[in-house]
């Protein structure tokens, strides 16, 4: 078995990496999907902006299993593409994008975002059950009330890039230093290599992210993160994991050709991991205290082996068919950013006009959904996309070769 790492490879070009592009913006609109129908959900029970008269087994299964790979998915992808920043740009032009991208975004977007769906979620209370304003605000979940920790919301993924990012700048010299040769690297180089070349693989890598879903205390796979400065450690860490998983995958980049490879092996047991959860959610729904911390780590368990082959299957999924360069992609690749950090209280307000009345489910979906994207897709294309605003948020646009070609270049310590 050979290892190609970044560290060992000559000056080269490649095509940019349009389908982790694709992967990245998708992932992010299943998040989109995941909270406009979490309304709907029959376990949330007003732990959402609102809860609906009407309810789906079917949207609480897909809300289920969206649960278990987007934002695995996703981290998996900013380690990868943090790995290529760093190379790209260096070690303080990393820092100053990373800055730009994600922290300045978090200070524009969080005080105004947090003010409106704070107050939408108080009045939709009041709305639907005709209580006072205290008693709204009593109602609130802890993740929503400032004095109870810091009320990151969705914006919490932001929070964690923010510190996984500067935990690259902090560690990374370390590493430099201890590892001169490269010795612990190349060992778990080796183990990537071997784990992402076989078809079972994928199962090698979740033994590892077996040990931060044991701490998981939710009953609903990865806990919550959206509050507090100091996170809860097993997501915290379970997202690391993932962000380390992209982050050597980019040192050797030939194996997303196997994540596309084995893509349909890693769809079939992500499903049949996800059908033995629902089955055993179901069947083991209200153990005895006795029992419940030995059922909770079992479901945990099997939670880590669906996160890790769903979240390979999508990825191998959008590289084998969204690779190839087109500006409707690109487009909404860059539209997806935007997207996520506004969506919250626009598709909380559609939630809470239609919650009350006794409609289909699927028509009130479209009634909250149609109007939702398109105010987002418009406020980006008229207020976004050319102003300073958008080059904030997707960065410099590129034009010609340069939008096609990246240059990757080598570092010893990479």
């Amino acid at each position: 078995m050979q290892v190609t790492t970044s560290s060992s490879l000559r000056p080269f070009t490649m095509e940019r990496f349009h389908g982790l592009d694709a992967a990245r913006a998708i992932a992010l609109f299943i998040g989109i999907f995941h909270h406009g129908i979490e309304s709907f959900i029959s376990y949330a029970k007003w732990d959402w902006i609102t809860e609906d008269s009407q309810s789906s087994f079917l949207l609480d299964i897909l809300f289920y299993a969206s649960h278990t790979f987007r934002m695995q998915a996703f981290f998996l992808m900013a380690g990868f593409f943090a790995h290529l920043l760093l190379l790209r740009k260096g070690y303080w032009g990393f820092v100053m994008n990373r800055t730009k991208r994600l922290v300045l975004p978090l200070l524009l977007f969080w005080p105004f975002l947090y003010l409106i769906t704070f107050h939408l979620w108080v009045w939709g209370k009041q709305y639907l059950k005709h209580i006072s304003h205290a008693e709204a605000v009593a109602e609130l979940p802890e993740y929503m009330v400032l004095s109870k920790g810091f009320p990151f919301m969705h914006l919490w993924f932001l929070y964690f890039l923010i510190l996984f990012c500067a935990g690259v700048a902090i560690v990374r010299p370390i590493i430099n230093r201890i590892d001169k040769r490269e010795k612990l690297r190349h060992t778990v180089d080796r183990f990537f290599a071997y784990s992402l070349e076989r078809q079972w693989g994928s199962l090698l890598v979740g033994l590892f992210l077996v040990i931060p879903m044991l701490g998981m205390r939710d009953w609903f796979g990865v806990d919550t993160s959206a509050s507090g400065f100091i996170p809860r450690m097993a997501p915290f860490i379970l997202y690391g994991m993932y962000f380390t998983v992209g982050w050597f995958i980019y040192r050797q980049v030939q194996l997303l050709k196997n994540l596309e490879k084995f893509r349909s092996s890693n769809l079939i047991l992500g499903s049949a991991f996800i059908i033995l959860l629902i089955v055993l959610n179901l069947l083991l729904a209200d153990p005895s205290p006795s029992n419940a911390p030995v059922i909770l780590a079992m479901l945990n368990t099997l939670y880590a082996f669906a996160s890790i082959t769903t979240a390979f299957a999508f990825i191998g999924y959008m590289m084998a068919y969204f690779s190839s360069t087109n500006p409707r992609k690109r487009y909404l690749s860059v539209a997806s950013y935007w997207g996520y950090l506004i969506h919250l209280p626009i598709l909380g307000f559609f939630q809470i006009l239609v919650a009350q009345y006794d409609l289909f489910w699927a028509l009130k979906l479209i009634l909250i959904f149609a109007p939702s994207i398109t105010l987002v897709m418009v406020s980006y294309r008229y207020g976004v996309r050319n102003t300073g605003l958008g080059l904030l948020l997707n960065g410099e646009k590129k034009v010609g070769k340069e939008n096609t070609i990246l240059r990757l270049m080598p570092d010893k310590n990479a």
